[in-house]
């Protein structure tokens, strides 16, 4: 006997056997076993969910001499009739191929003759959508008045192209694509059955190639196990899809996320050499960088630049593959499209690292510069009280206009690190969360369009859309005090917060920054200047002011 392909040999032959249709398998049972059969099936999902092969298990069962609990024996002349192909009163229609009108109209001459061989005429029509609408139209008043022994099974994978007077005329069934786990144990148990000696990442990769087809599954199993010689490994599999594996994709965006472009375009073309498909290469990134997030958010991560970029530039690294995966459908050059996609993402990876660079780098001697002007002054002031003049500030305080002191945002940044802001920020949703939980709507208003810049264990600063909310914060104690209570306990830490308008927080961090590289490295030793200014002016006529 010539060689069957897999999908074939282990097609199911019994409702028990059907994988991951349990919620439409139960159903037929039930109304079989019951006697409770209607006239018109719509059987509607994803293309190698068992659509067809539940329609024939479901035709032998109705005419099954020796079924039990609505399952059919698969030993009765008549089961291993429709099981073969040979049974005449089991007919199966390709509506992509028969699709006109005059098909139709074959079938409803031939509807109203009983079955020669069976107890019921099953008439099994796949891709029914493709039928025209006269099609259609001669089916819609046999599907209105059929005939008692008579039975339509329509299978489809676009039930959106079914007229609705057809639809209301049948029982619809979902199928779901079968999930990745039961892909894996159906292709475990094949393996077996064939003596196949194979590596769990194989089938879990084939699992996910065929992004819920078990028949697609079954024929890449059978590929790979061809090309691996009765043996089945993830290299095997890889080399038959076209996939690039995790090693590959984990060197990719390392050279990405190190801006090294000529490295990662020599990369790209090896891969390119060995047999890869660029429109598979960019869907294992995208599952790659899936994985990654997942890892993150289970705390499982593994080797690999890519988990020290934020996660939020994962998330926008994804959306610019999607963009690029659009792209390409249209494309005559699919390749300069990925190498495009290859600098866009360097790019993003250097624009965040600029934005958000880590805050503990900063240099600190601006502040040093700070006291000893004011030390110069106060100098200036003991040889000559009456004629020192006011110097003038090295910085000037926008306090009066936006009402933010630039004193408690420098403290803020001098001690901020990127430990306690990545924790901070984690859980900012789950403080707004709480506030709108409370019904405080007046700290709703204020806290809605927030987000934190910069964190210590002491201080935290927080941006502010609007420049009268964070105006609002500096200024109101009480409301200060009341978000600093909800964040103590989110954070479970006691902090003191420190609000700045987004419309001047970008200038406000770029003038820190500055000034303290413009100041050299050492930090000379500080002098205490509320003690100076107590012997300068008498400790009665000092006024301390945070």
């Amino acid at each position: 006997m010539s060689y069957q392909a897999l999908y074939r040999v282990f097609r199911s032959q019994s409702f028990e056997e059907v994988v991951g249709q349990k919620h439409v398998t139960t159903t037929l049972k039930n109304a079989i076993a019951r006697n409770k059969i209607s006239h018109a099936y719509l059987f509607n999902g994803p293309r190698g969910t068992g659509k067809t092969s539940i329609a024939k298990i479901f035709a032998k069962a109705i005419n099954c001499t020796e079924r039990h609990d609505g399952e059919p024996c698969n030993e009765c002349a008549s089961c291993i009739s429709i099981t073969n192909g040979t049974n005449s009163d089991v007919i199966e229609i390709d509506a992509a191929s028969n699709n006109g009108v005059d098909e139709i109209r074959n079938i409803r001459d031939k509807v109203k003759y009983a079955p020669g061989e069976s107890r019921y005429k099953v008439y099994i029509i796949d891709e029914v959508h493709m039928l025209t609408t006269g099609a259609f139209n001669a089916l819609l008043k046999t599907l209105e008045e059929p005939p008692a022994h008579a039975i339509f099974i329509l299978a489809t994978t676009e039930p959106h192209k079914i007229p609705p007077t057809i639809i209301s005329r049948c029982q619809r069934f979902d199928f779901k694509a079968i999930s990745t786990p039961d892909i894996i144990d159906h292709l475990a148990y094949v393996c077996k059955k064939e003596n196949i000696d194979f590596e769990q990442e194989a089938l879990a990769f084939i699992a996910q190639s065929a992004e819920g087809g078990m028949r697609d599954a079954l024929s890449i199993l059978d590929q790979a196990i061809a090309f691996g010689d009765e043996s089945l490994t993830l290299t095997h599999v890889l080399n038959v899809t076209g996939s690039v594996g995790k090693e590959e994709l984990r060197q990719l965006t390392d050279l990405i996320i190190k801006h090294d472009v000529r490295g990662a375009f020599d990369l790209y073309h090896q891969l390119l050499s060995a047999g890869k498909e660029v429109n598979r290469l960019v869907n294992d990134l995208i599952y790659y960088l899936r994985d990654v997030i997942v890892d993150f958010a289970t705390g499982e991560r593994q080797d690999g630049l890519i988990y020290e970029v934020e996660l939020s530039t994962i998330y926008e690294m994804i959306d610019k593959i999607n963009d690029t995966l659009v792209s390409m459908r249209f494309a005559v050059n699919m390749n300069l499209h990925f190498e495009v996609l290859i600098v866009k993402l360097s790019e993003l990876v250097k624009l965040k690292e600029r934005v958000s660079g880590p805050a503990e780098s900063i240099d600190h001697a601006y502040i040093d510069e700070r006291f000893k002007a004011f030390e110069d002054k106060l100098a200036a002031v003991q040889l000559n009280p009456v004629a020192a003049a006011p110097s003038k500030p090295v910085r000037k305080e926008t306090k009066a206009k936006n009402h933010f002191s630039m004193a408690q945002i420098e403290t803020v940044l001098d001690n901020a690190n990127r430990e306690d802001l990545t924790y901070l920020k984690e859980n900012w949703q789950s403080l707004i969360d709480h506030v709108k939980q409370n019904d405080q709507r007046a700290l709703v208003s204020l806290m809605q369009n927030t987000e934190p810049v910069a964190a210590s264990s002491t201080h935290i600063l927080i941006k502010f859309d609007d420049d009268i909310h964070s105006d609002i914060v500096n200024k109101d104690e009480e409301k200060r005090q009341q978000i600093e209570s909800i964040v103590y306990t989110i954070i479970n830490k006691k902090v003191k917060m420190v609000g700045v308008p987004d419309s001047q927080w970008l200038q406000v961090r770029h003038d820190y920054i500055q000034n303290r590289k413009a100041q050299p490295a050492e930090t000379p030793k500080k002098q205490d200047i509320v003690k100076t200014a107590e012997e300068l002016f008498g400790k009665d006529t000092i006024n301390m002011i945070d």
